[in-house]
């Protein structure tokens, strides 16, 4: 939709994908960790760690993506998360509008989501290949079902971890819960 950032994997990295995503509608921002080898030239710097870069798109990439022009703008932030260095591209290049710490935060809650998904299909034993639905308006209620005591659950460790003080709900386990 428009006015949004969605987070992207790194199995999304495409200048193509990510220059039709942008101009699928108003204010359509993406983000995505840069591509090992991805070649570069700093435009601009707009502040520790954070630069405006010209990215060049292949012959390949123009004719897949017809609207895809010889390069594409946009802003590499360079954060260091948990000891490890990790380069996010965004096409959110106003540095002051979208501060680079706050920008990345952001896509730290990426992981975060991705942590729910595997206790969901791991810890609530979801990971067999189908529900136990036949009729489409089943599985949809046996998934929403689903949903609801993750977040029951979810929501007992966000009260437990108030109550413990000093500790986050994400430290709790969710398995113990």
């Amino acid at each position: 939709g428009d006015n949004t950032l969605t987070l992207m994997d790194k199995g999304y990295y495409s200048l193509g994908l990510l220059n039709a995503w942008s101009l699928a509608g108003e204010h359509r921002h993406w983000m995505i960790p840069l591509r090992k080898g991805a070649q570069y030239e700093e435009l601009r710097k707009l502040g520790k760690g954070d630069h405006l870069v010209k990215l060049k798109t292949s012959p390949q990439a123009r004719k897949k993506w017809p609207g895809l022009g010889n390069e594409v703008t946009a802003r590499l932030l360079t954060v260091t998360r948990k000891g490890k260095v990790c380069h996010l591209l965004t096409s959110m290049t106003d540095a002051r509008r979208f501060p680079g710490g706050e920008m990345a935060d952001l896509y730290s809650h990426r992981w975060e989501i991705e942590l729910g998904y595997r206790e969901i299909k791991q810890t609530m034993q979801l990971s067999r290949l189908t529900l136990r639905s036949k009729k489409p308006e089943l599985v949809e209620q046996e998934l929403w079902g689903v949903l609801l005591a993750y977040n029951l659950v979810r929501y007992q460790m966000i009260k437990m971890a108030e109550h413990l003080k000093g500790y986050w709900p994400n430290q709790l386990s969710f398995s113990e819960s």
